[in-house]
């Protein structure tokens, strides 16, 4: 930098002169002002063509200099208005954490339902008071690295719901752990465990459901929760849905039995057509309620599980196969949901096919946001065990809609035979956080 101190006098005469007449710099990456003075330096002869070279390689490394450290600044900047993880939310259930390109995303959820019950049956064995925590769930989910690749994870720690002699501790389970890839195609392929595609009951979840348990259709005939693999979509606008899918078949958490003998898969597909647009799995009305509209819900579900150990079958180590009507109407204050259900077993080494049949047909009226009643018939036919018949009916107050709700009810169910007769009182809180 000797020869700017040399001809500084000189140079800014020169840079007087010559302003007027001096054509526009050359294309370079220094800023506009070195490239001028470079220019005129060449010009009135005070520096030759290689010191010109020299200095304006010179004035380039400067403005790069430069120019990355704004860059950094500007970086900082950008990273001080938008943090690495973005919240959102405030509302129950919907605290979300996220990266600023919305690539990563993590959700929180969680549920209580805390109950008092009163079963008086015929069997003065099954007789007493209970209290209990039926679900104390909490959940995660969003997405991992891409918008169409999802996850879930919902653990559940409860009590014991049920009288027993002599008493026992609840447990800690996994009721789902997923991973879920979108495609263009608007399908999706999920691999873990989830509920199982059949049953509109078991696919409704308890923290949206009428009554604080599901129907004794569900506990005979639907699986819920199991490890599967299943292709998934929706169409024209959740007009259809559609749901294939292949599970071990033993129940929520469990491996395929070993052996050749008894290592059939579940396998199930379902089908369902929503004519009015796409309807929410929920037991009241709330969809309906504030619009005065209609929803309709239309499905049809399907399942074989070849050489079953005894989930949601009649007679272990048998070939069930398993068909389901469902249907659900929301129209105003009013939500009727109805199913039906046949299964055939396939015993090994037996004569004849054993049957069971089941039905419920559930009802509900919003009298207003806040209060429901409710009621619901199910009934379900064996040919190798006691038929069962179960009645109910309910008042649910919404404190917060789902968020929280008081639900009181009675049940009576009744079945054949010897089987005991049990009544049932209880009152349940929820809360979803």
């Amino acid at each position: 930098m000797r020869i700017f101190a040399r001809f500084v006098p000189a140079l800014a005469a020169a840079i007087l002169a010559a302003l007027p007449a001096v054509a526009a710099a050359q294309q370079t990456d220094a800023t506009s002002v070195d490239a001028a003075i470079l220019d005129i330096l060449l010009q009135r002869g005070l520096i030759d063509q290689a010191q010109y070279e020299e200095l304006l390689e010179l004035a380039r490394e400067k403005t790069a200099d430069s120019r990355n450290e704004i860059d950094l600044i500007e970086g900082r900047l950008a990273r001080l208005r938008a943090p690495d993880v973005q919240t959102s939310g405030g509302q129950s259930g919907k605290l979300l954490f996220k990266s600023p390109d919305g690539k990563w995303s993590m959700g929180f959820k969680g549920r209580i339902q805390v109950r008092a019950s009163d079963a008086n049956s015929t069997d003065d064995t099954q007789d007493g008071i209970n209290f209990s925590v039926p679900r104390a769930r909490l959940g995660f989910e969003g997405t991992a690295g891409a918008e169409n690749v999802k996850y879930r994870l919902e653990i559940d720690a409860n009590t014991q719901k049920n009288l027993t002699n002599p008493a026992t501790n609840g447990s800690v389970t996994l009721k789902q752990g997923y991973i879920d890839w979108g495609f263009e195609n608007g399908l999706a392929l999920l691999l873990g465990q989830t509920e199982f595609p059949f049953g509109r009951e078991a696919l409704t979840s308890t923290a949206n459901i009428s009554f604080a348990e599901r129907s004794i259709v569900f506990a005979n005939f639907e699986p819920e929760y199991e490890p599967l693999v299943m292709l998934h979509g929706t169409a024209n606008g959740g007009i259809f849905e559609f749901q294939a899918a292949v599970a071990n078949g033993e129940g929520a958490t469990k491996d395929n039995t070993a052996g050749s003998s008894n290592d059939g898969l579940r396998k199930g597909v379902r089908f369902v057509w929503n004519p009015l647009g796409p309807m929410k799995l929920e037991g009241p009305a709330f969809q309906t309620y504030d619009s005065g509209g209609t929803l309709l819900s239309f499905g049809i579900d399907a399942m074989q599980n070849d050489d079953s150990t005894g989930v949601n079958t009649e007679t272990p180590n048998s070939n069930t196969t398993s068909i389901d009507y469902e249907a659900q109407l929301m129209t105003g204050p009013l939500a009727v949901l109805a199913e039906l259900i046949h299964r055939t077993e396939d015993v090994h080494n037996a004569p004849n096919d054993e049957d069971a049949n089941g039905h419920v047909v559930q009802v509900g009226y919003l009298v207003t946001p806040k209060w429901e009643i409710v009621g619901r018939r199910a009934k379900v036919n064996f040919d190798a065990s006691a038929d069962q018949t179960q009645m109910g009916v309910g008042v649910n107050y919404y404190v917060d809609r789902q968020n929280g709700k008081w639900q009181v009810e009675w049940n009576n169910l009744v079945q054949q035979g010897s089987a005991p007769n049990t009544k049932t009182v209880s009152l349940q809180y929820q809360v979803i956080f």
